[in-house]
């Protein structure tokens, strides 16, 4: 089965605990380097490590909070550097 990596650059909500005063909403740019496990229309699940069977280290994106993404084959890391496709 053929592995597909992926680059993504996207926008989390920001939660915290504690009174403090609010000053304006706020959302963090978050960066995800790894491989993708699932995906459907709405959110694609990367994994930092696989095996032939499992993965570890997941997280599931809403694909509405990605601003961008970089998908390449697996394989090609193995001969010093990805040939990407770029997709938003």
């Amino acid at each position: 089965m053929q592995r597909e990596c992926i680059y993504i650059e996207w926008v989390d909500a920001v939660a915290d605990a504690g009174w403090e005063e609010t000053k304006k909403p706020e959302l963090h740019d978050c960066f995800t380097l790894g491989f993708i496990v699932a995906e459907d229309k709405d959110a694609i699940c990367v994994a930092a490590a696989i095996s032939k069977k499992e993965s570890n280290a997941k997280i599931n994106i809403p694909k509405a909070w990605i601003k961008k993404q970089v998908r390449f084959p697996a394989e090609n890391l193995k001969k010093g550097h990805p040939k990407a496709t770029q997709t938003v």
